[in-house]
């Protein structure tokens, strides 16, 4: 039989608003789990429960136009204030402000989840909550490990199910009491699937198209894009130099498993070849294909004969976002991915494929690494080349590199000279002020600021050996630094930047003049640094084992919704509004001390049994027990419409009445009788 809708004038039901509860607590769960950033769960936690239950209590209520209207427009109002005064609400709540695009947008998805929740009135605007839930599950999807996505996505499309299943109950139950099982999970899961599609699909597009703007203009924060294919001295820098404070982010990005006799302490991506005095480009660069061995694996057109010794294995597994260079250890001799073709330019040392790689792929890497051996390196005859070259002049900066490598017998000597003159003379600080416009970066940073963080110190150790004659780029990528077990946890808070200087035999040797510098505020970076990995480790099991019931929970109550309509649970009939209110009474009455109607027993008789009941118990009720009878009697029996111009009255003259039993009964004998109830319940007559 074909289904007959019928309009809904009732209010959403509490399972659903229970459906919303979950749904909001498992998206705090899961910006937990996914790092995005280190805060407390608590006030997110109380926030939704007092906002799920406030709307509860109000949706009893019906709003006039106006309240509508005022309603929409405060949602509205807080998206807005969650993207643009994110960094506001985090100070209310102590919560650090993540610097990452990403970590900032899912946050702002967690707080608009979390304050909207006070404006779910209607069913509409509790299935809503759905959609901003789908889009932070599709958002944390696209740079959260891959073993997750099954489980995010199986909870988000579990949890629209049920909230779509319990919308549709509410708007068709009264002509049809048995749900369409078939109806639904064809509606529910087809369109759960669609959006779980679209946004694996627009969450990539939308953060190479708007994500820009909205970091820039209206996050306020850098956007971290994928490199471009080329660069030009014309441009402005692509990678600026003195651009002030940093922030870091402890989004894991990737997972480095290290085997062979080389242990390189840097993972690269490129490196940048030419300075223009406010920061670095990379010059003129080609990229060719690599030479495909077999299906997966490549090998650069022209291969180094590097000796084994110097030689590592890295296995990569990447943990968040989209990749279209690759990491390496070294200088590439063969790279396994799962892509089809890679690109390699040798001027800046980079591998990059036409397929970005994503969260949760592998790619396997060889890679020579130049020896730092003091005495290989002293022995290295003096390199002929003299590219890059310095696209600046400066006196002061000329005249020192002279002052520091006039009497160093070799260009091992030269560069340790460099190195040495920079960690004493300045300091590390993450905080420092941006430098001015119209400076050049490395003279200001060595003569004026000096404080800097590694962009700073790696550009005036490069810059300094051009000047002395000395082959030197900047290469940037991350500092392989927190290890556990056997393999490296990489964050964005490990970007660095460092120096490599071309030796002649050897190649291009990493130098690092941060290592030994003074840092300023050091405390607090050593504090943040000491984080226990053991209790990382232990909080995130315990958000997953939460996450899973959750999980749990959400399928058997579908279980429950799909099964229990067929099977007849907890099926009840029909129980109009009039004998509802009557038995509301009775069971006033049997708090009171006045047992239940007999079978047979008419309304009339029991009440006027009860009446004379609370008289010889001298209970002040009795009187107006006696004075609703009449009333209650003509409203049980009257025409419809007759009823519903009763019904107001009826029910307040209940409430009086209930009012005067429980200032009668008092709080020892309510609770006394509650437990009889409860006892009664369990264990029957």
């Amino acid at each position: 039989m074909a289904q007959v809708r019928t309009e809904s004038s009732g209010s959403p039901p509490l399972a659903a608003y229970g459906a919303v509860w979950l749904l909001t607590l498992a998206c705090v769960l899961v910006v937990q789990l996914a790092r995005v950033s280190e805060f407390s769960a608590t006030p997110f936690v109380l926030l939704v429960s007092v906002g799920v239950g406030f709307s509860a209590w109000a949706s009893r209520f019906t709003l006039p136009e106006n309240a509508r209207v005022l309603v929409g427009v405060s949602d509205a109002l807080i998206a807005a204030l969650c993207v643009v005064g994110q960094s506001f609400l985090n100070s209310l709540f102590g919560v650090v402000t993540d610097p990452a695009i990403e970590s900032y947008l899912s946050l702002s998805f967690l707080w608009y989840l979390c304050l909207r929740s006070a404006l779910m009135f209607t069913m509409n605007s509790l299935v809503f909550q759905s959609v901003p839930a789908l889009a932070l599950f599709g958002l944390i999807a696209t740079y959260m490990l891959a073993k997750q996505i099954l489980w995010l996505f199986a909870l988000m499309l579990l949890a629209m199910l049920f909230l779509m299943l319990v919308s549709h109950r509410l708007e068709w139950g009264l002509a049809q009491p048995r749900l369409e099982t078939g109806y639904a999970l064809r509606a529910v899961l087809g369109s759960g699937l669609f959006a779980g599609m679209t946004a694996f699909v627009l969450a990539p597009i939308l953060a190479l198209t708007i994500g820009q703007l909205i970091s820039s203009f209206v996050v306020g924060m850098p956007f971290r894009a994928n490199v471009r294919a080329g660069g030009t001295s014309e441009a402005s820098p692509d990678l600026q130099t003195g651009a002030g404070a940093v922030a870091l982010s402890k989004l894991e990005v990737m997972r480095v498993r290290l085997e062979g006799a080389a242990q390189p302490d840097y993972m690269r991506i490129e490196s940048y070849n030419y300075y223009t005095g406010r920061g670095w480009n990379r010059g003129r660069y080609f990229m060719s294909e690599m030479a495909p061995l077999r299906q997966g694996v490549f090998a650069p057109q022209r291969p180094l004969n590097a000796p084994s010794a110097r030689q590592v294995q890295a296995i990569v597994t990447l943990s968040s976002g989209w990749h279209r260079y690759l990491y390496m250890p070294g200088t590439p001799l063969q790279v396994e991915a799962p892509v089809r073709a890679l690109q390699y330019a040798w001027q800046i040392n980079a591998v990059s494929s036409y397929r970005p790689l994503g969260a949760g792929e592998q790619y396997t890497v060889r890679a020579y690494v130049p020896t730092d051996d003091p005495r290989i390196l002293r022995a290295a005859p003096t390199s002929p080349f003299r590219i890059p070259i310095l696209a600046t002049t400066s006196k002061r900066l000329q005249e020192l590199a002279t002052a520091l490598t006039a009497n160093q017998p070799t260009q091992y000597d030269k560069v340790m000279a460099i190195v040495r003159h920079i960690e004493q003379n300045t300091a590390y600080n993450l905080n420092v002020e941006a430098y001015p416009t119209d400076v050049d970066a490395a003279e200001y940073f060595l003569f004026e600021a000096k404080q800097g963080y590694c962009v700073e110190f790696a550009t005036a150790l490069a810059v300094l050996c051009q000047y002395a004659g000395i082959p030197a780029r900047v290469a940037s990528g991350f500092i392989l630094k927190e290890r556990e077990g056997d393999e490296y946890v990489v964050r964005e808070e490990h970007r660095h930047l460092w120096t490599e200087v071309y030796f002649e035999g050897v190649g291009w040797v990493a130098f690092d003049a941060t290592r030994n510098a003074p840092v300023i505020d050091a405390g607090q970076a050593e504090i943040q640094a000491q984080e226990s990995a053991e209790l990382v480790q232990a909080r995130r099991q315990l958000l997953q084992r939460m996450l899973d019931a959750l999980i749990i929970v959400l399928a058997l109550a579908i279980v429950y919704v799909l099964v229990a309509p067929r099977a007849g649970w907890g099926r009840r009939a029909a129980v109009s509004r009039p004998m509802l209110l009557y038995q509301r009474l009775v069971f006033l009455l049997w708090l009171l001390g006045v047992e239940r109607p007999t079978l047979g027993q008419t309304p009339r008789a029991y009440l006027e049994s009860a009446a004379a009941r609370l008289r010889q118990q001298g209970s002040g009720v009795a009187p107006a027990v006696a004075a609703l009878t009449p009333a209650l009697m003509e409203y049980l029996y009257a025409a419809p419409e007759r009823r519903d111009a009763l019904q107001p009255e009826i029910a307040q003259r209940i409430r009086q009445l209930q009012r005067l039993a429980l200032q009668e009964l008092g709080v020892r004998r309510l609770i006394l009788r509650w437990l009889a109830y409860g006892r009664r319940k369990v264990y029957g007559n």
